[in-house]
This record gives structure tokens, C-alpha cells and sequence, in this order.
């Protein structure tokens, strides 16, 4: 049965339909590791409801598609609530007898306190499945804090007040307030069951879980330790999804007992979810396959009615939410300032389903350009005639591709986009292993460090795999230098000709920038003098833009951008030319 959206107490989430009564409410990661499995999580709830157990996975208030933010206060509250809540819906929505339980890393951490409040509220959890798990609040803030601090950032201007005490975790908060009460958050050594039967699985070699079984099992639980190998890897990067060898051992245990039929199938209900400035509603559009997407649309409606509506694209294999959860702030932003705004999983990322005959996770897939193209079907048909496309990274690519020729965009906005060409598509984990936008000089310093030529030569295969990589950047920069393909500049110079107008936001010294030069020159010259072309440099930022400061600035960049096109529209709906626009000159510098 096809998985369907629900909204509850203020949370998003997904309920997959099965026959079991036996259902199982998925406690996802934190922040970034949730980013990261986010896939995955999906495919392992697929799974549990094909086996026939209902499965509701969903975001923590605050975080993903929920209502909210990370930097309001009571968060730790909140999320154990969110988790309650999610059980109560479970058994509401299907009428299962037997509730399971599934924490994964943090949530692991949350399932537990939240069985165990549930148990002394007389509606207690029957199995509790813990993996990789933080078991400790304590242990969850120097985990925050490590990963805050290993991540790269560029030095930048100070944060204003209101966040100058945050912990920025790759662009998610940490207030001092949710530190303070998270680090007093310890469930596992309270002198309570958090539930009769408990899994805790973790990497094989690892003591905790047996420790940890062997507590409950004093108290009187069935609780029993597991080795799976795998589980620390699917939230490093959001290319690993390939979750069913991890997690089949899990789902092999879960389902070991017979399960008795009779769920009911989920009510219709709606799914839309109601905030202070702005509506959001789930949305399937396009066919073979049909794609999701959230709606985001202002609470007041704009009263010229000519606004244009922003369509967000996917950043990489990160889901519709973004990079640092940015899509969802700045389409609750936007809404704000009256933009109707949606933001879609193109086919093989995040919530919507595969591409048939490619893998998951593809990159710089031509395919995707008719994902984009359904998506502004649909917001025409809600009455949106006028689309501005946003992507970041590989998102940038389909973006620009998306104008060609469509006179429904009349504006886009790339940041950092890290290729010009759509082919094939490249899988995520090839791009990030030989990072093609990297220059030639900076790869063969990585490559020709002696830790890594002592294992190249140890391996003759990943030797001679160097050896076609840095051929076929030669020739590839020899055909764009020699005028042979030359896609990128003739792309720009058609959207210039056919009126559209082009934001390109390049970080300042940002890895992207070597492939940028590479097709247009240094600077980006080649594009000084196109109409409707606008270069931009944003100083002290990140890649994926998860420098709040850096933010701020980038919003009232693209503030600017959306102010010409309103300005442009009220001169003239139909003009093409340049009158009403108040363009800076290309190549300047924010910040």
C-alpha cells in the first residue's frame, strides 16, 4: 500500500499501511545524521511494511518538515512529546495491539525516554529496538559539539546576538537552554523498564550493548545484544543509502514472531500543517514515477497576485528540507513575505520513489530536467505562471537547465552549482571520491601525498584508476579550452537572449569555483556584459551554506533578486526586455 503523509500535534511524518497489528513507530537520527539516512529510513520502513507491519516514521518538531525551530526553547520536551505522539497516532490511525519502538543514534536516546514516560503512563511500548544508540544526554552534546567543531568554516562575521551563544552543528542549533536540558537526559540509568523486550544493536566489537542488555535483563526484560556492521556509515554521508544489508538483520529480528492480521487501513485525513505566517501541505505531482513535493503557501495571500513561485531542488542527495534544514527556513521565509513556494524530491532522492532502469542518488541526470519540468506543470495548474528555480550544489545545474526554452521561469538562483553539463548522471559517491570540480593542481597534491601513493601502489587497480581520472580531466578541459564544447557559455547566452534572469551565487574561494573558471574563465568574464546574467561572490561562507551569518546575507540577496522581478512584472507582465531591472555589475562581491 502506498505510504501516506500525516500531520500530527505539529509533526510530519509518513504512515506505511500493512495488515500486521503489530506496528512500529521509527525514531530517526539528529540534525545532520538524519540528513544523512534519511533514505534509508525510508527504504527500512518500506520494508517493515512489507513484511506487514504499519510503520510511522516521522520528523521531531522543530526539524525537517515539521512546525518549528531547533533554536526555540523546551526543544528537549518537545522531541519526547513528538515521540509519544507518534505512538498514540500509530495505534489511532491502525489499531495495532503491539507497539515497537526503533531509536537509531539520538533518537535511540529519545525512544528510550519517551517508552519509559509512556510505561508510567499506562501505555507502555511492547519492544524497544535501539541502534548505534547515544545513551546518554551527555554523551549526545559532546557528540554535537565534536561534529560542530570538526567541520571546516570559513572565518565570518559575528552572529547576532539572539544566536551568539549557539552551537552551530553544521546548520543546525544548539542553544544553551536545549544543551542544558539534554545533557540531563539519562534514561538508561533510570531504575525502570523502558519496555519487556529490548534489542540494542550495535557495531561488533562494541561492550555497551552487552552491558546494557545485561542491566535490563536484571530488571526482567527479554534483552538481548547485537553486532551489525554498517550502521555508523549510513549517517556520515547522505550518498550511502543502500540500507538493506544493514538493517536486514533488524528487520529479520523485529518480524521473527508471527504477526496477526487485522490493522485498519489509515483514515483520510488531511495532511496539511498550519503556522503562524505560512500553510504546508504534502503534494504528489508527474507520472512514472509520481514525485513528492511540500506546498508552502503565504497564510496572507500576496494582494497584486503577480509573485512569482519559487521552486526549491534538491542540494546533492540531500532531501527536499536542505542542507542544514536551509530550504525549509527560507521557504517559511519567503511565505512570510507573501511567496508561494515548493520544494520536491526529484525521482531516487529523498521521499520520492526510484527511477526506473537508475540507481538512487544519480547526479547531473538529464532525466531530472523533466522532474522540474512536471513540478512547474503543477504549480501552473495550481495558477502559478511565473516559476524562479533554486538549487544548490548539483542542485544549481537542473536549475539553469530548467529555462531553456520555458517561458514559465522567468528567474532562477544557482549557489555554488559544481557542474554545467547534464549527461548520464554521475553517482554521489564516484563524484565525492574523485571530486571532479576540484582543480587538476589541487587533486594531484591529494593524490600524490605519500600516505596515498604507498596505497596506490600497493593496489595496482586504484593506481590505474588515478591514471584514467586524471586523463579524462585532460581532455575533458582540453574540449572546453580549444572552444570544442563549449555548453556552459552557450546556456548562459541563450537564458540571457530569451529574457530570463540569472542569479549565480559562487562562496567565496568554494571548491565549486575551479570548474566555474574552467568553462567561463577567471571571474566568470565571459558572462560580463550578457543581460540578465548577475555574478556574485558571498565572502566567509561554506559550500552548503550553513554559516547563519553567511545566510542572512544571502537572504537579502535574494530578496533583491525576487524584488526585480516583482518590479519587472509591474511595469510590464509580458516584457522580455530589460526595463524596471536594477542589476549590479557582474562579478560583485557580498560582504
Amino acid at each position: 500500500m502506498k505510504p501516506t503523509p500525516v500531520v500530527f500535534e505539529g509533526c510530519f511524518g509518513w504512515l506505511h499501511p500493512a495488515q500486521g497489528l503489530r506496528g512500529v513507530v521509527l525514531c530517526s537520527p539528529y540534525g545532520y545524521e538524519e540528513l544523512c539516512v534519511h533514505r534509508a529510513w525510508k527504504s527500512f520502513a518500506e520494508s517493515l511494511a512489507s513484511a506487514g507491519l504499519p510503520t510511522l516514521r516521522f520528523d521531531y518538531p522543530g526539524s525537517g518538515d515539521s512546525a518549528g525551530d531547533d533554536g526555540e526553547p523546551n526543544r528537549v520536551r518537545a522531541w519526547l512529546d513528538g515521540v509519544k505522539a507518534a505512538v498514540r497516532r500509530l495505534r489511532e490511525d491502525t489499531g495495532v495491539t503491539e507497539v515497537t519502538l526503533v531509536g537509531y543514534r539520538m533518537g535511540a536516546l529519545f525512544a528510550t525516554a519517551a517508552a519509559l514516560e509512556l510505561a508510567g503512563e499506562g501505555q507502555g511500548v511492547d519492544t524497544l529496538v535501539l541502534l548505534s544508540p547515544i545513551t546518554s544526554g551527555r554523551k549526545a552534546v559532546r557528540e554535537l559539539q565534536t561534529l560542530s567543531s570538526i567541520v571546516l568554516r570559513p572565518v565570518c562575521n559575528p552572529e547576532p546576538p539572539e544566536r551568539a551563544s549557539w552551537l552551530n552543528v553544521i546548520g543546525m542549533p544548539l542553544t544553551p537552554e536545549t544543551a542544558l536540558a539534554l545533557g540531563g537526559l539519562d534514561p538508561c540509568e533510570q531504575p525502570a523498564l523502558p519496555a519487556p523486550r529490548i534489542l540494542i544493536a550495535d557495531r561488533p566489537e562494541g561492550k555497551m550493548p552487552v552491558k546494557l542488555a545485561g542491566r535490563w535483563r536484571a530488571m526482567g526484560a527479554v534483552a538481548e545484544p547485537m553486532g551489525v556492521s554498517g550502521m555508523i556509515e549510513l549517517i556520515q554521508q547522505p550518498q550511502r543509502a543502500q540500507a538493506a544489508a544493514v538493517f536486514e538483520p533488524i528487520l529479520r529480528w523485529i518480524t521473527a514472531e508471527p504477526v496477526a492480521s487485522g490493522a485498519t487501513p489509515p483514515p483520510d485525513r488531511p495532511a496539511g500543517l498550519m503556522m503562524p505566517t505560512a500553510v504546508e501541505r504534502p503534494i504528489f505531482f508527474g507520472k512514472g514515477p509520481e514525485l513528492f513535493g511540500i506546498y508552502c503557501t503565504p497564510v496572507l495571500a500576496d494582494p497584486a497576485g503577480n509573485r512569482p513561485a519559487i521552486l526549491f531542488l534538491n542540494s546533492g542527495a540531500t532531501h527536499h528540507v536542505g542542507s542544514g534544514r536551509a530550504t525549509v527556513v527560507q521557504a517559511r521565509r519567503l511565505a512570510a513575505r507573501g511567496y508561494t513556494s515548493l520544494r520536491i524530491d526529484a525521482a531516487g532522492i529523498g521521499d520520492s520513489p526510484d527511477r526506473p532502469g537508475f540507481p538512487d542518488n544519480l547526479l547531473y541526470n538529464k532525466e531530472v530536467i523533466g522532474d522540474v519540468r512536471a513540478a512547474i506543470n503543477w504549480l501552473e495548474e495550481q495558477g502559478h505562471e511565473r516559476v524562479v528555480v533554486i538549487g544548490l550544489c548539483a542542485g544549481g545545474t537542473p536549475a539553469l537547465h530548467a529555462g531553456l526554452g520555458d517561458d514559465r521561469v522567468v528567474g532562477q538562483i544557482v549557489l555554488n552549482p559544481g557542474r554545467f553539463e547534464m549527461g548520464t548522471g554521475i553517482a554521489v559517491s564516484e563524484l565525492m571520491r574523485t571530486v571532479a570540480f576540484r582543480s587538476t593542481k589541487e587533486y594531484l597534491l591529494e593524490a600524490l601525498k605519500p600516505a596515498r601513493l604507498r596505497a596506490s601502489f600497493r593496489k595496482p587497480a586504484r593506481l590505474s584508476g588515478l591514471a584514467k581520472r586524471l586523463a579524462s580531466r585532460f581532455f575533458r578541459k582540453l574540449l572546453i579550452r580549444t572552444g570544442l564544447t563549449r555548453q556552459a557559455l552557450r546556456m548562459f547566452r541563450r537564458l540571457s537572449a530569451e529574457g530570463r534572469r540569472v542569479l549565480v551565487v559562487y562562496s567565496s574561494d568554494d571548491m565549486t569555483l575551479a570548474e566555474f573558471y574552467l568553462h567561463l574563465g577567471e571571474g566568470g568574464r565571459a558572462l560580463d556584459g550578457l543581460p540578465g546574467i548577475e555574478v556574485v561572490y558571498l565572502d566567509r561562507s561554506d559550500h552548503s551554506l550553513t554559516v547563519w551569518e553567511a545566510r542572512d546575507r544571502l537572504d537579502r540577496m535574494i530578496d533583491r533578486h525576487l524584488a526585480s522581478l516583482d518590479a519587472a512584472a509591474q511595469t510590464d507582465p509580458a516584457a522580455s526586455d530589460l526595463t524596471g531591472w536594477n542589476l549590479v555589475p557582474s562579478g560583485e562581491r557580498v560582504g
